[in-house]
């Protein structure tokens, strides 16, 4: 899904400040502050594709390089199992996302209404990892939390508990 690459493009390359959003109902890690920017570059390209934002937040800790971004959308459906292929494939071909690197995929099973998506990516200098929760009417709720080399293990350690506590 050309809709899916994009908003994984926002949300590995936009690391810079803006305000988060209400809708997640999620907390970022102790001194994460909102970071508007990130937030509004994923939605500018879930609407930029033609899907309907229902909200969007994101936070970091930019002295750490520590980000992470989440977005509630919704488009045209189809299966989870088959959406997340797409996910999955079109993050690792793209050219525009300069070479992503994806690895640790657990898709959701086939056959479902809705499921779960998770992978580890690394993206020049981001690691990180996305959570994506994909339902069979289009419905698509997606945080991705990543890091550069500043402080990686206590980024890694602040997006496993932040990813860990999306529902």
């Amino acid at each position: 899904m050309a809709q899916l690459r994009l908003i994984a493009l926002a949300l590995l390359i936009a690391c810079r400040a803006s305000e988060a959003g209400p809708g997640s109902g999620l907390t970022p890690p102790a001194g994460w502050q909102a970071q508007p920017s990130l937030a509004n570059a994923a939605t500018t390209a879930a609407k930029n594709d033609g899907l309907t934002v229902a909200g969007a937040e994101a936070w970091g800790e930019p002295a750490r390089g520590c980000f992470a971004a989440w977005i509630a959308m919704s488009g045209s459906g189809g299966a989870p199992d088959v959406m997340a292929d797409q996910l999955v494939r079109g993050l690792s071909a793209d050219p525009a996302l300069g070479g992503i690197v994806v690895r640790d995929v657990q898709k959701p099973a086939p056959n479902q209404k809705v499921g779960v998506l998770t992978l580890a990516f690394e993206h020049t200098r981001y690691h990180g990892k996305l959570r994506a929760a994909l339902n069979a009417d289009g419905k698509i709720t997606a945080l991705a939390c990543f890091w550069n080399q500043r402080e990686p293990a206590t980024c890694e350690r602040a997006c496993t508990a932040l990813l860990g506590s999306m529902k």
